[in-house]
């Protein structure tokens, strides 16, 4: 027996160590090793009773299964662990196995509803013809977390006959199925359901609940309907940065000139990934209303907001950023210059030509390819 071969009999045997840490270190081991001498003492260890230990044997057989674990892991799905049939059912969704399509439609019917949403996902991602029609059904399970699961499969699958049974779903007690429900009717993309978004919108929930109505605009948005335009405006000011930064997209992929002014307001939101969302919409937007609030923000803190501003400045194209873009050419980080160069090239101001021109001694590789990028498009303006 080689040293490999008997390092790897040894962590096998030492998952059934007593000792946690000693499982744990012997699953992350078995990890990085890959031998497929582990696979069944690693589907046993997925029904230890720690999680730590148990994700690391999930994440040593994402590393390590392939098709010939197969029949192990349908064996696995029949366990009497909960654990380890949730596991299995996740792991034969990420080897996407056609075979396993009907154990894994019997698996969603568990009495586990953590195996019930492995199995909801794995189906799903199998993109099996009967899966939708499989999954539908689930909408109305009883765990908010399988609801979730079903809701974004469906999503993925564009199922077109979900989309009428995804409406109530916007009114789910749970958030998460909530916001999942709006991208899931944005996925499909089925505008029968314009409609009743519509009226959702309009018409809060008791107590006034924004949330609903936001969601129904947000699909509303995706499907193009500019009726979600006011809703998706007020959505700038929701409590939740990630209503925020959401409105912010959604306003973005309209193309609606009539958000300009709030997503102005937007690039100065406390949180980044708001300011960060706003800038990307106003360049989608090409509004030259945009330019002072954006320059601006070419002195956020965050380099992200920083880079973003300057990307939406060149697709904007006005001349009168071209000063501060150039400004940015000092910047400590690479990635805010090589915006701002490029930015330069399509804005197409032939007075950077001098500015850009000196980016070509700068120290980084890709700043430099920017420059020479800027260049040839000032060229050929």
């Amino acid at each position: 027996m080689s040293a490999g071969a008997q390092d790897v009999g040894r962590l096998i045997r030492d998952l059934s160590s007593p000792k946690v840490n000693v499982r744990a270190d012997a699953a992350e081991a078995l990890a990085h090793v890959k031998s497929k001498q582990a696979i069944p003492a690693l589907i046993r260890t997925m029904g230890d009773s720690v999680e730590s230990v148990r994700g690391q044997a999930m994440r040593a057989l994402a590393a390590t299964a392939d098709r010939a674990s197969v029949p192990l892991l349908l064996t696995a799905l029949r366990d009497p662990n909960g654990h380890r049939r949730a596991g299995a059912a996740t792991l034969l969704g990420i080897l996407g196995d056609k075979r396993a399509a009907d154990p894994l439609a019997a698996a969603i019917t568990d009495r586990d509803s953590s195996v019930r949403a492995a199995a909801t996902e794995a189906l799903g991602s199998l993109g099996d013809s009967h899966a939708a029609a499989r999954l539908r059904p689930l909408l109305t399970d009883p765990s908010p977390r399988v609801r979730l699961k079903a809701v974004t499969a469906l999503g993925r699958l564009r199922d077109t006959q979900s989309a009428t049974l995804l409406l109530p779903l916007l009114r789910d007690k749970d958030r998460a199925v909530q916001s999942s429900t709006a991208i899931a009717l944005a996925q499909i993309g089925d505008r029968s359901v314009v409609p009743a978004l519509v009226q959702i919108a309009e018409r809060p929930a008791a107590g006034g609940a924004f949330g609903v109505q936001f969601y129904a605009a947000f699909a509303l948005g995706a499907l193009g309907d500019r009726r979600a335009t006011p809703i998706l405006i007020r959505g700038l000011k929701d409590h939740d940065p990630f209503v925020r930064s959401a409105a912010a997209g959604a306003l973005g992929r309209m193309h609606t000139k009539a958000a300009v002014p709030a997503l102005m307001s937007a690039l100065q939101d406390t949180y980044y990934l708001v300011r960060w969302t706003a800038a990307q919409a106003l360049g989608t937007l090409r509004d030259r209303r945009a330019v002072p609030a954006l320059v601006r923000r070419l002195k956020d803190p965050n380099e992200d907001i920083r880079e973003q501003s300057a990307k939406a400045l060149g697709k904007i194209g006005d001349r009168a950023a071209v000063p501060a873009l150039i400004a940015l050419f000092d910047d400590s980080d690479e990635a805010i210059p090589k915006a701002a160069a490029l930015a330069l090239g399509r804005i197409g101001d032939p007075k950077a030509i001098p500015a850009v021109r000196s980016l070509l001694k700068h120290k980084d590789a890709t700043v430099r390819q920017a420059a020479a990028d800027s260049l040839k498009m000032l060229a050929n303006r």
